[in-house]
Order: structure tokens, then sequence, then C-alpha cells
């Protein structure tokens, strides 16, 4: 988006100051979330050593392929460890994944290659090899999931930073070349999504754009991608009366939700132009958990179920 983003911290205390009553939840996972984005950062080197992400194509993404559909995870044992290494301590500190830390331990410090293929049947949606799997290593599905929000995750990060330009927009969102609501690099549903801020013309500074672009953002992979506001990116119905949304009354700091009035799945907004600052979107999400909770009590299903919308 051409600006330098807020950190995990600096959102979260924003979002703190604004919302006290939010303070003990966010201060319970902000470790996790701050050691998450410094381990994507640290471990670069050694996942682009071990595997490289395939290069984007256009007849692949018109067929509406991901970049990791179908791709080998091997190689990727090693820096599953060391992120689980890392992260497994911050982790046990909840008292829910407490009692799962020494199976957790054994999948991902061993040196066996369960954790590359729990992970690969992660990235490929495959709900019944997950779930089989997770009963080899004895943790429930859904605490494995959560654990791999934090463990995986930084790992899928720095094979997905492969694909990103140093200047410029990624190969996904030219021209319209990706289309779908799920990410073009892993195939996971977004947790969050921002309309862009308006932009300035290069030229001309007085003149100045609506902006307004919505972007998803992936949570497990961090790869955002255009999409189109009138479209829902679960059931894919498109038109002026399918997407409402639900917002506080007052001053919402560009906060928000869209659902669809089809499938009454939701996701969450951030409109930048209503900001000052480009929060960090992963700690943005968390963020906005009294909309959640909102969103629970009129009967609508989050679009990608997060550790913290699971009511």
């Amino acid at each position: 988006m051409g600006e330098t983003c807020l950190s995990v911290a600096e959102t979260l205390a924003d979002v703190a100051a604004r919302r006290p009553a939010l303070k003990s939840v966010l201060a319970a996972f902000q470790p996790m979330m701050e050691l998450r984005a410094a381990l994507t950062a640290e471990l670069g080197e050694s996942v682009a050593a071990a595997l490289t992400l395939p290069a984007f194509s256009l007849e692949r993404a018109a067929q509406g392929a991901p970049l990791m559909a179908g791709m080998s995870l091997h190689g990727l044992a090693a820096p599953l460890r060391t992120a689980a290494r890392r992260m497994l301590p911050e982790l046990s500190a909840l008292a829910p994944l407490a009692s799962h830390r020494a199976a957790l331990e054994d999948l991902f410090l061993g040196e066996g290659a369960a954790s590359e293929r729990i992970v690969e049947a992660l990235v490929a949606g495959n709900g019944p090899e997950f779930e089989r799997l997770a009963g080899e290593a004895s943790v429930p599905p859904e605490t494995l999931g959560f654990a791999l929000d934090f463990i995986a995750a930084p790992v899928l990060r720095a094979l997905a930073a492969q694909a990103i330009p140093a200047q410029g927009e990624a190969p996904w969102n030219g021209g319209a070349v990706w289309t779908q609501g799920y990410c073009p690099v892993c195939g996971s549903l977004p947790v969050i999504a921002t309309l862009d801020k308006r932009v300035f013309e290069e030229k001309n500074a007085f003149l100045a754009g609506g902006g307004g672009k919505k972007r998803l953002h992936c949570g497990l992979c961090a790869s955002s991608w255009t999409f189109r506001r009138s479209t829902c990116p679960s059931c894919g119905k498109q038109g002026n009366e399918v997407m409402e949304i639900l917002r506080e009354s007052g001053n919402a700091d560009g906060e928000r939700l869209d659902w669809c009035v089809h499938c009454k799945t939701y996701c969450p907004v951030v409109d930048l132009r209503e900001r000052e600052s480009v929060p960090d979107m992963d700690a943005m999400a968390l963020g906005m958990l009294h909309l959640d909770i909102a969103a629970s009590r009129k009967g609508l299903r989050p679009l990608r179920p997060s550790f913290w919308n699971m009511f």
C-alpha cells in the first residue's frame, strides 16, 4: 500500500487505548503475535534454502489454482522445528494448550516428516487427512489448527514472501488476474480486508482518486489480493444487494464487518481512508473482536475462523 505499517505492538496499543475492555485479551495474545512476526523475518533464509515457491502462472491463476496447490512441502521440517521450539513455550502458557505441549513437541520437534504432512493437509484444505494426522499426533484438530496459526504461519509467510516483488504490485493483482475469494498463494480464506487510502496523482499533488480498492488479507501466509467489493468471498454471489455492512454507531475509525445476505459469512474490514496510519492486519483482526461478538449475536459466521472468534 506504499507506506509503513504499524507494528503488532503499536496496533494493539492503539486498540487498547480506544477499547479498554479488550486489554486483557490483547495482552494475552500479543507475545505470540509479535513472535510470529519476528520469526517470519528470521526464517526467510532457511525457508528459501529449503524450498522454492513456484513462479506465478497466469494459466493456473485463471483456473483458480493457488501457488501452493499440489505443492510438496518436503524440506520445511527444519524451519517448522525452529518455529515450534520458539513458539511452544508461549502457546503452552494458554490453559487450553498446556496439556497438549508434550504431544506438540513430539510432532514438531521430532525428526519425522509428520509436521510437513500436516501443514500440507492444512494448505490443501484436506479436512479428513488433517483430522487423521491430528488423531495420530493425539492432538484435537481444533487445538492443532490453533497451534499451526503460530507455528506454521511464519514458515508459510516466509515462503509466500518469495513471490512478492520489492517494488510494485504482486503478480496476481495486475489486470484482475486473480478473482477468487481465497488466497492466491496458499488457498486460505481471508481473515480481514482493507479499503485502500486515497491515491494522489503523482504528477499533480492536488488531484486525488477516490481510493477504496478492496484488498483481502490471508491470516495464514499474510498475502493480500484485490477483490470486488460487491462480491462475497465465500459463496461468490455478486451484486448491489449481496454484501451488507455492520458497524458501530458514531466514529468507528473505519472498522466494520462486510457480511453476505446469502451465506451469512462475514469478514472484518478496515477503511484506511478513515485512519491516519495503516495497522498491522493480523493484530487489527484481533482488535475487532467487539464486532465478532456482535456478528455472533446476529447469527453470522466468520469467513475464516480464528482463535478469537470461535464462540
